[in-house]
Protein backbone atom coordinates (compact mmCIF):
# COMPACT_ATOMS: atom_id res chain seq x y z
CA UNK A 1 0.00 0.00 0.00
CA UNK A 2 2.83 2.35 0.88
CA UNK A 3 4.44 1.80 -2.53
CA UNK A 4 1.10 2.47 -4.25
CA UNK A 5 0.71 5.76 -2.35
CA UNK A 6 4.17 6.86 -3.41
CA UNK A 7 3.39 5.93 -7.04
CA UNK A 8 0.13 7.89 -6.99
CA UNK A 9 1.94 10.89 -5.47
CA UNK A 10 4.69 10.76 -8.12
CA UNK A 11 2.12 10.52 -10.91
CA UNK A 12 0.33 13.53 -9.44
CA UNK A 13 3.57 15.54 -9.39
CA UNK A 14 4.40 14.44 -12.95
CA UNK A 15 0.95 15.39 -14.22
CA UNK A 16 1.29 18.82 -12.63
CA UNK A 17 4.72 19.34 -14.19
CA UNK A 18 3.28 18.50 -17.60
CA UNK A 19 0.36 20.88 -17.03
CA UNK A 20 2.78 23.65 -16.16
CA UNK A 21 4.24 23.42 -19.67
CA UNK A 22 0.85 24.06 -21.23
CA UNK A 23 -1.67 26.81 -21.64
CA UNK A 24 -5.01 25.37 -20.58
CA UNK A 25 -8.28 27.06 -21.57
CA UNK A 26 -11.63 25.83 -20.28
CA UNK A 27 -14.75 27.23 -21.91
CA UNK A 28 -18.33 27.23 -20.67
CA UNK A 29 -20.79 28.47 -23.29
CA UNK A 30 -24.53 28.96 -23.65
CA UNK A 31 -26.34 29.85 -26.86
CA UNK A 32 -23.62 28.21 -28.95
CA UNK A 33 -24.54 25.16 -31.07
CA UNK A 34 -23.11 21.76 -30.20
CA UNK A 35 -20.14 20.90 -32.37
CA UNK A 36 -19.11 24.53 -32.93
CA UNK A 37 -15.38 24.69 -33.62
CA UNK A 38 -13.39 26.95 -31.28
CA UNK A 39 -9.89 27.87 -32.49
CA UNK A 40 -6.90 29.20 -30.56
CA UNK A 41 -5.02 31.61 -32.80
CA UNK A 42 -1.39 32.60 -32.18
CA UNK A 43 -0.86 36.27 -32.95
CA UNK A 44 2.38 37.18 -34.78
CA UNK A 45 2.16 40.90 -35.39
CA UNK A 46 -0.84 41.49 -37.64
CA UNK A 47 -1.12 37.81 -38.62
CA UNK A 48 -2.91 35.10 -36.68
CA UNK A 49 -2.50 31.38 -37.29
CA UNK A 50 -4.50 28.53 -35.81
CA UNK A 51 -2.45 26.43 -33.40
CA UNK A 52 -5.12 24.16 -31.89
CA UNK A 53 -8.90 23.80 -31.82
CA UNK A 54 -11.70 21.97 -30.04
CA UNK A 55 -15.43 21.43 -30.53
CA UNK A 56 -18.18 22.46 -28.15
CA UNK A 57 -19.69 19.43 -26.38
CA UNK A 58 -22.38 19.86 -23.73
CA UNK A 59 -21.69 23.58 -23.74
CA UNK A 60 -17.99 23.16 -23.00
CA UNK A 61 -14.66 23.17 -24.78
CA UNK A 62 -11.10 22.61 -23.58
CA UNK A 63 -7.95 23.72 -25.31
CA UNK A 64 -4.43 22.68 -24.31
CA UNK A 65 -1.44 24.18 -26.05
CA UNK A 66 2.29 23.92 -25.40
CA UNK A 67 3.91 27.23 -26.42
CA UNK A 68 7.42 27.42 -27.75
CA UNK A 69 8.58 30.05 -25.26
CA UNK A 70 8.25 30.55 -21.52
CA UNK A 71 6.78 34.04 -21.67
CA UNK A 72 3.45 35.81 -21.88
CA UNK A 73 2.30 35.84 -25.50
CA UNK A 74 -0.68 37.12 -27.44
CA UNK A 75 -3.43 34.82 -28.65
CA UNK A 76 -7.09 34.99 -29.61
CA UNK A 77 -10.09 32.69 -29.48
CA UNK A 78 -12.22 32.58 -32.62
CA UNK A 79 -14.86 30.55 -34.36
CA UNK A 80 -15.08 30.53 -38.14
CA UNK A 81 -18.46 28.79 -38.03
CA UNK A 82 -21.63 30.39 -39.34
CA UNK A 83 -23.13 33.37 -37.51
CA UNK A 84 -19.97 34.26 -35.59
CA UNK A 85 -18.48 37.77 -35.94
CA UNK A 86 -15.29 38.38 -37.92
CA UNK A 87 -13.31 39.13 -34.77
CA UNK A 88 -11.82 37.18 -31.90
CA UNK A 89 -11.46 37.27 -28.13
CA UNK A 90 -8.03 38.69 -27.27
CA UNK A 91 -6.02 36.61 -24.82
CA UNK A 92 -2.72 36.97 -23.00
CA UNK A 93 -1.44 33.55 -21.96
CA UNK A 94 1.61 31.80 -20.55
CA UNK A 95 2.53 28.16 -19.97
CA UNK A 96 1.43 26.92 -16.58
CA UNK A 97 -1.45 29.38 -16.33
CA UNK A 98 -5.09 28.34 -16.79
CA UNK A 99 -7.82 30.47 -18.33
CA UNK A 100 -11.58 30.16 -17.97
CA UNK A 101 -13.90 31.60 -20.62
CA UNK A 102 -17.64 32.03 -20.21
CA UNK A 103 -20.11 33.17 -22.85
CA UNK A 104 -23.87 33.34 -23.27
CA UNK A 105 -23.99 33.89 -27.04
CA UNK A 106 -21.90 33.82 -30.21
CA UNK A 107 -20.46 37.30 -29.62
CA UNK A 108 -16.99 36.00 -28.90
CA UNK A 109 -15.18 39.36 -28.50
CA UNK A 110 -17.02 40.09 -25.24
CA UNK A 111 -16.97 36.63 -23.68
CA UNK A 112 -15.85 36.85 -20.05
CA UNK A 113 -12.27 35.80 -19.27
CA UNK A 114 -11.00 34.73 -15.85
CA UNK A 115 -7.20 34.79 -15.77
CA UNK A 116 -4.31 35.77 -13.52
CA UNK A 117 -2.53 37.53 -16.39
CA UNK A 118 -2.39 41.27 -15.52
CA UNK A 119 -2.56 42.20 -19.21
CA UNK A 120 -5.78 40.23 -19.55
CA UNK A 121 -7.37 41.98 -16.60
CA UNK A 122 -6.49 45.38 -18.05
CA UNK A 123 -7.82 44.54 -21.50
CA UNK A 124 -11.02 43.00 -20.16
CA UNK A 125 -11.69 46.17 -18.18
CA UNK A 126 -11.90 48.25 -21.36
CA UNK A 127 -13.90 45.61 -23.27
CA UNK A 128 -16.47 45.09 -20.53
CA UNK A 129 -16.80 48.86 -20.00
CA UNK A 130 -18.17 48.99 -23.58
CA UNK A 131 -19.86 45.57 -23.70
CA UNK A 132 -23.24 46.72 -24.99
CA UNK A 133 -21.67 48.71 -27.81
CA UNK A 134 -19.24 45.93 -28.70
CA UNK A 135 -22.12 43.43 -28.82
CA UNK A 136 -24.06 45.67 -31.18
CA UNK A 137 -20.93 46.07 -33.31
CA UNK A 138 -20.44 42.27 -33.44
CA UNK A 139 -24.06 41.71 -34.49
CA UNK A 140 -23.46 44.05 -37.42
CA UNK A 141 -20.25 42.15 -38.20
CA UNK A 142 -22.23 38.91 -38.54
CA UNK A 143 -24.66 40.58 -40.95
CA UNK A 144 -21.79 42.09 -42.91
CA UNK A 145 -20.07 38.73 -43.27
CA UNK A 146 -23.20 37.17 -44.76
CA UNK A 147 -23.64 40.06 -47.19
CA UNK A 148 -19.98 39.87 -48.21
CA UNK A 149 -20.41 36.19 -49.03
CA UNK A 150 -23.36 37.10 -51.24
CA UNK A 151 -21.26 39.73 -53.04
CA UNK A 152 -18.58 37.15 -53.85
CA UNK A 153 -20.88 34.19 -54.56
CA UNK A 154 -20.81 32.92 -58.14
CA UNK A 155 -24.57 32.31 -58.11
CA UNK A 156 -25.49 35.85 -57.02
CA UNK A 157 -27.01 38.03 -59.72
CA UNK A 158 -25.65 41.48 -60.51
CA UNK A 159 -28.65 43.05 -58.80
CA UNK A 160 -28.19 40.91 -55.68
CA UNK A 161 -24.52 41.90 -55.50
CA UNK A 162 -25.37 45.59 -55.95
CA UNK A 163 -28.03 45.42 -53.23
CA UNK A 164 -25.64 43.59 -50.88
CA UNK A 165 -22.92 46.21 -51.41
CA UNK A 166 -25.38 49.00 -50.60
CA UNK A 167 -26.40 47.16 -47.43
CA UNK A 168 -22.73 46.73 -46.46
CA UNK A 169 -22.19 50.48 -46.84
CA UNK A 170 -25.13 51.14 -44.51
CA UNK A 171 -23.84 48.64 -41.96
CA UNK A 172 -20.36 50.18 -42.08
CA UNK A 173 -21.78 53.62 -41.39
CA UNK A 174 -23.64 52.33 -38.34
CA UNK A 175 -20.60 50.33 -37.20
CA UNK A 176 -18.51 53.50 -37.30
CA UNK A 177 -20.99 55.17 -34.94
CA UNK A 178 -20.52 52.35 -32.44
CA UNK A 179 -16.72 52.54 -32.81
CA UNK A 180 -16.80 56.30 -32.26
CA UNK A 181 -18.69 55.91 -28.99
CA UNK A 182 -16.47 53.03 -27.83
CA UNK A 183 -13.21 54.89 -28.40
CA UNK A 184 -14.58 58.16 -27.05
CA UNK A 185 -15.43 56.34 -23.82
CA UNK A 186 -12.00 54.69 -23.76
CA UNK A 187 -10.27 58.06 -24.11
CA UNK A 188 -12.18 59.21 -21.03
CA UNK A 189 -11.14 56.06 -19.14
CA UNK A 190 -7.50 56.53 -20.13
CA UNK A 191 -7.37 59.91 -18.41
CA UNK A 192 -7.05 58.07 -15.09
CA UNK A 193 -4.39 55.54 -14.24
CA UNK A 194 -0.80 54.89 -15.25
CA UNK A 195 -0.10 54.16 -18.91
CA UNK A 196 0.89 50.54 -19.62
CA UNK A 197 1.51 48.58 -22.84
CA UNK A 198 -2.11 47.36 -22.82
CA UNK A 199 -3.51 50.84 -22.24
CA UNK A 200 -1.18 52.07 -25.01
CA UNK A 201 -2.88 49.64 -27.41
CA UNK A 202 -6.27 51.03 -26.36
CA UNK A 203 -4.93 54.53 -27.06
CA UNK A 204 -3.64 53.45 -30.47
CA UNK A 205 -7.05 52.04 -31.36
CA UNK A 206 -8.56 55.44 -30.60
CA UNK A 207 -5.80 57.13 -32.62
CA UNK A 208 -6.67 54.93 -35.59
CA UNK A 209 -10.07 56.61 -35.65
CA UNK A 210 -8.18 59.79 -36.60
CA UNK A 211 -6.13 58.01 -39.28
CA UNK A 212 -8.82 55.89 -40.92
CA UNK A 213 -12.12 57.54 -39.98
CA UNK A 214 -10.91 61.16 -39.91
CA UNK A 215 -12.34 61.79 -36.43
CA UNK A 216 -10.50 65.04 -35.70
CA UNK A 217 -12.32 65.41 -32.36
CA UNK A 218 -10.01 62.67 -31.05
CA UNK A 219 -6.79 64.48 -32.00
CA UNK A 220 -6.52 66.71 -28.93
CA UNK A 221 -7.09 64.00 -26.27
CA UNK A 222 -4.89 61.49 -28.10
CA UNK A 223 -2.11 64.08 -28.44
CA UNK A 224 -2.32 64.98 -24.77
CA UNK A 225 -2.02 61.34 -23.72
CA UNK A 226 0.75 60.65 -26.24
CA UNK A 227 2.81 63.62 -25.05
CA UNK A 228 2.65 62.27 -21.49
CA UNK A 229 4.07 58.87 -22.44
CA UNK A 230 7.38 57.66 -21.02
CA UNK A 231 10.17 57.31 -23.66
CA UNK A 232 9.97 53.49 -23.62
CA UNK A 233 6.27 53.60 -24.52
CA UNK A 234 6.81 56.22 -27.23
CA UNK A 235 9.40 53.87 -28.71
CA UNK A 236 7.11 50.83 -28.52
CA UNK A 237 5.24 49.61 -31.60
CA UNK A 238 1.93 51.23 -30.66
CA UNK A 239 3.72 54.40 -29.56
CA UNK A 240 5.35 54.71 -32.98
CA UNK A 241 2.01 54.04 -34.69
CA UNK A 242 0.36 56.81 -32.69
CA UNK A 243 3.19 59.17 -33.65
CA UNK A 244 2.63 58.37 -37.33
CA UNK A 245 -1.05 59.24 -36.92
CA UNK A 246 -0.41 62.52 -35.12
CA UNK A 247 2.72 63.54 -37.05
CA UNK A 248 2.59 61.73 -40.42
CA UNK A 249 5.79 61.81 -42.51
CA UNK A 250 6.01 63.41 -45.93
CA UNK A 251 4.85 60.78 -48.42
CA UNK A 252 6.71 60.44 -51.72
CA UNK A 253 4.57 60.87 -54.82
CA UNK A 254 4.61 59.95 -58.50
CA UNK A 255 7.31 61.94 -60.31
CA UNK A 256 9.45 62.39 -57.20
CA UNK A 257 12.70 60.64 -56.30
CA UNK A 258 12.28 57.31 -54.56
CA UNK A 259 12.64 57.09 -50.79
CA UNK A 260 15.45 54.79 -49.70
CA UNK A 261 16.46 53.41 -46.31
CA UNK A 262 18.44 50.59 -44.71
CA UNK A 263 16.87 47.25 -45.61
CA UNK A 264 17.95 43.79 -44.52
CA UNK A 265 17.33 40.31 -45.85
CA UNK A 266 16.59 37.25 -43.71
CA UNK A 267 20.32 36.66 -43.24
CA UNK A 268 20.85 40.15 -41.82
CA UNK A 269 22.70 41.50 -44.86
CA UNK A 270 22.12 45.19 -45.60
CA UNK A 271 20.61 46.42 -48.87
CA UNK A 272 19.42 49.71 -50.39
CA UNK A 273 17.07 50.46 -53.25
CA UNK A 274 19.90 52.39 -54.87
CA UNK A 275 21.63 49.01 -55.37
CA UNK A 276 19.18 48.43 -58.24
CA UNK A 277 19.53 51.77 -60.04
CA UNK A 278 19.86 51.25 -63.78
CA UNK A 279 16.90 48.85 -63.74
CA UNK A 280 13.21 49.36 -63.18
CA UNK A 281 12.31 48.53 -59.58
CA UNK A 282 8.95 47.09 -58.59
CA UNK A 283 8.31 47.50 -54.86
CA UNK A 284 5.87 44.89 -53.53
CA UNK A 285 4.39 45.69 -50.11
CA UNK A 286 2.96 42.47 -48.68
CA UNK A 287 2.04 40.36 -45.65
CA UNK A 288 1.43 36.67 -45.08
CA UNK A 289 -2.08 37.47 -43.88
CA UNK A 290 -3.02 39.05 -47.23
CA UNK A 291 -4.96 36.73 -49.57
CA UNK A 292 -4.21 38.61 -52.82
CA UNK A 293 -0.51 38.60 -51.83
CA UNK A 294 -0.66 34.79 -51.83
CA UNK A 295 -2.32 34.83 -55.26
CA UNK A 296 0.38 37.11 -56.71
CA UNK A 297 3.34 34.84 -55.88
CA UNK A 298 3.44 32.74 -59.09
CA UNK A 299 3.28 35.87 -61.26
CA UNK A 300 5.94 37.61 -59.17
CA UNK A 301 8.24 34.63 -59.58
CA UNK A 302 7.70 34.54 -63.35
CA UNK A 303 8.38 38.28 -63.70
CA UNK A 304 11.50 38.13 -61.52
CA UNK A 305 12.97 35.34 -63.66
CA UNK A 306 12.06 36.58 -67.13
CA UNK A 307 12.80 40.28 -66.59
CA UNK A 308 15.78 39.96 -64.25
CA UNK A 309 18.09 41.92 -66.59
CA UNK A 310 15.83 44.96 -66.77
CA UNK A 311 13.59 44.91 -63.67
CA UNK A 312 14.19 44.08 -60.02
CA UNK A 313 11.34 43.07 -57.75
CA UNK A 314 11.83 44.13 -54.13
CA UNK A 315 9.27 42.61 -51.77
CA UNK A 316 8.89 44.45 -48.45
CA UNK A 317 7.18 42.54 -45.65
CA UNK A 318 5.05 44.22 -42.99
CA UNK A 319 5.20 41.12 -40.75
CA UNK A 320 7.41 40.68 -37.72
CA UNK A 321 10.62 38.74 -38.36
CA UNK A 322 9.27 35.37 -37.21
CA UNK A 323 6.23 35.50 -39.48
CA UNK A 324 8.25 37.05 -42.33
CA UNK A 325 10.68 34.11 -42.20
CA UNK A 326 7.87 31.54 -42.12
CA UNK A 327 6.06 33.23 -45.00
CA UNK A 328 9.22 33.46 -47.12
CA UNK A 329 9.90 29.76 -46.65
CA UNK A 330 6.26 28.93 -47.42
CA UNK A 331 6.33 30.90 -50.69
CA UNK A 332 9.88 29.77 -51.58
CA UNK A 333 10.68 33.36 -52.54
CA UNK A 334 13.59 33.61 -54.97
CA UNK A 335 13.60 37.36 -55.58
CA UNK A 336 14.70 40.30 -53.41
CA UNK A 337 12.91 39.95 -50.09
CA UNK A 338 13.67 42.64 -47.50
CA UNK A 339 12.40 44.44 -44.42
CA UNK A 340 13.35 47.60 -42.56
CA UNK A 341 12.27 45.99 -39.27
CA UNK A 342 9.54 48.59 -38.77
CA UNK A 343 6.63 46.48 -40.09
CA UNK A 344 4.17 49.17 -41.34
CA UNK A 345 5.81 52.10 -39.56
CA UNK A 346 8.91 52.79 -41.66
CA UNK A 347 9.18 52.56 -45.43
CA UNK A 348 5.47 51.67 -45.57
CA UNK A 349 4.60 55.05 -44.08
CA UNK A 350 6.99 56.94 -46.39
CA UNK A 351 5.28 55.42 -49.44
CA UNK A 352 1.82 56.05 -47.99
CA UNK A 353 0.79 52.39 -47.99
CA UNK A 354 -2.77 52.05 -46.65
CA UNK A 355 -3.64 48.62 -48.01
CA UNK A 356 -1.86 45.59 -49.43
CA UNK A 357 -0.74 44.36 -51.82
CA UNK A 358 0.59 47.76 -52.78
CA UNK A 359 2.99 48.33 -55.67
CA UNK A 360 5.38 51.11 -56.62
CA UNK A 361 7.20 51.18 -59.96
CA UNK A 362 10.48 53.12 -59.97
CA UNK A 363 12.32 54.13 -63.15
CA UNK A 364 15.98 53.18 -63.78
CA UNK A 365 17.04 56.68 -62.71
CA UNK A 366 15.18 56.45 -59.40
CA UNK A 367 11.94 58.35 -60.06
CA UNK A 368 8.54 57.03 -59.04
CA UNK A 369 6.64 56.09 -62.18
CA UNK A 370 3.37 54.85 -60.65
CA UNK A 371 1.76 53.62 -57.42
CA UNK A 372 -1.24 51.28 -57.26
CA UNK A 373 -2.98 48.84 -54.93
CA UNK A 374 -4.58 45.42 -55.39
CA UNK A 375 -3.93 42.31 -57.44
CA UNK A 376 -5.82 40.28 -60.05
CA UNK A 377 -4.46 37.39 -62.10
CA UNK A 378 -2.20 38.81 -64.79
CA UNK A 379 -2.45 42.39 -63.53
CA UNK A 380 1.25 42.78 -62.75
CA UNK A 381 2.43 41.67 -66.19
CA UNK A 382 -0.16 43.93 -67.79
CA UNK A 383 0.80 46.93 -65.63
CA UNK A 384 4.53 46.48 -66.20
CA UNK A 385 4.04 46.28 -69.97
CA UNK A 386 1.86 49.41 -69.88
CA UNK A 387 4.39 51.42 -67.83
CA UNK A 388 7.72 50.12 -69.17
CA UNK A 389 6.95 48.34 -72.48
CA UNK A 390 8.69 45.28 -70.97
CA UNK A 391 6.87 42.04 -71.80
CA UNK A 392 7.12 38.77 -69.89
CA UNK A 393 5.81 36.71 -72.82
Amino acid sequence: MKHNSILVFLLFIFANLLAQEKIIINGQLKGVPEGTTISLMKEEGAVGSEVVKDSVVNGRFRIEYTPGEEKTERYSIRSFDKDFPSMGLNLWAKAGHSITIEGNNKLVYTWNVTSDMPEQKEWSYFVQANKLLWDQYQELSVLRKALSQKVHADNSTALEKKTARASIDSLDSLSNVYLYNIHKHNLDLLQNGQMTPVRLEVLNNAANMIRWNHIEAFRAPVTKLYNSLAPNLKGAIYGEEIALTLYPPKVVKVGESMYDTVLTDLHGQVHHLTDFKGKYILLDFWSFGCGPCHASVPEMKEISEKLKDSLAIVSLSSDNKKMWKQASEYFKMTWNNFSDGKENRGIYAKYGVKGIPNYVLITPNGLIKDIWMGYDNGSLKSKIKELTNLSVN
